[in-house]
């Protein structure tokens, strides 16, 4: 259980990566926000992925997964007619079911559009790992704010 503790902790500490400028002259206060609003940020990123993961049904998509699937269509995609359609979209359907993927995504692996997109978005999530989060933007925002209204 202690194991199992550490691991979700680990998921949910945050290494502060940004720099405030020497030119900006912040006052404690201002630096404080700033550390609590990327931390707030983060807390509500993490537990966003973590709602994702827990709502999962499913296997986990892979490259290997969206290359088979791609694979097995590309025989019927070669000219559609009543039949092909029907395969392709069997196929797709299973891809939805099986890897809880969404009807669009099913359609792009099966036509071979976005792979890649698709199995690092479940790979985060299947890791917990939020998306574009940028403390630098975050810092960089509450400064100009801050600094806009010192001026005035």
């Amino acid at each position: 259980m202690e194991n199992n503790d550490r691991e979700q902790n680990s998921t949910r500490t945050i290494c502060k990566s940004y720099v405030i400028d020497d030119g900006w002259n912040l006052p404690e206060e201002i630096i404080e926000v700033i550390d609590l609003t990327i931390e707030e940020a983060w807390e509500s990123a993490v537990s966003r992925i973590e709602e994702l993961r827990a709502n999962h049904r499913g296997e986990w998509l892979t490259m290997d997964v969206a290359k088979k699937y791609r694979q097995l269509a590309a025989p019927f995609l070669a000219f559609y007619d009543g039949q092909n359609i029907k395969t392709v979209r069997e196929l797709e359907k299973e891809l939805q079911e099986k890897y809880d993927v969404t009807e669009l995504e099913a359609i792009n692996i099966i036509n071979g559009y976005h792979h890649r997109d698709y199995v690092e978005k479940y790979y985060r999530i299947m890791n917990c790992i939020p998306e574009g989060f940028d403390q630098q933007s975050i810092c960089d925002s509450i400064a100009e704010r801050y600094l806009s209204k010192a001026a005035m």
